[in-house]
């Protein structure tokens, strides 16, 4: 055998070798890809609109309803309040600014009418009329 074809036998079974590794690596990412397919198929439609969301709002119910109350040309304000029931870590921190994107176009006021109270006092906004509220102390209403 001469040196060349040695080098050649080399190259064929590292070849060889390669095909079979990304055979076997192929394989398991179609199987990673279709268990991952699989979860997404069983999200709801609330998850799939909240998605990330989900840890930032004690209630996906509140969302829809604030996103079919609050007319899209309207303003609108959230208040975070120490009568929130059932709050998560990361709500009183950014409950806030997740509804800012996921209300637009409606765009945040400080002198908004409509109002998405998350525990907050109600007797501080006037004469607020609830026109959605939940268990958690959580309430979508408008200033008259």
């Amino acid at each position: 055998m001469t040196r060349i074809d040695g080098r050649r036998a080399a190259i064929a079974l590292t070849l060889l070798a390669t095909l079979i590794v990304s055979a076997i690596y192929y394989a398991k990412s179609l199987a990673r890809l279709d268990d991952r397919a699989d979860a997404n198929s069983e999200l709801s439609f609330s998850d799939r609109l909240v998605a990330g969301g989900n840890s930032v709002i004690v209630n996906q119910e509140a969302a829809t309803e604030a996103d079919a109350l609050i007319p899209r040309t309207e303003t609108f304000r959230v208040r975070v309040g120490p009568r929130l029931r059932k709050a998560q870590a990361l709500t009183s921190v950014y409950v806030e600014s997740w509804y800012r994107y996921f209300l637009l176009p409606r765009r945040p006021a400080a002198d908004a009418r409509w109002i998405i109270c998350y525990g907050c006092d109600t007797s501080e906004l006037g004469k607020y009329v609830v026109r959605w509220h939940d268990t958690n102390g959580i309430s979508i209403g408008r200033r008259e």
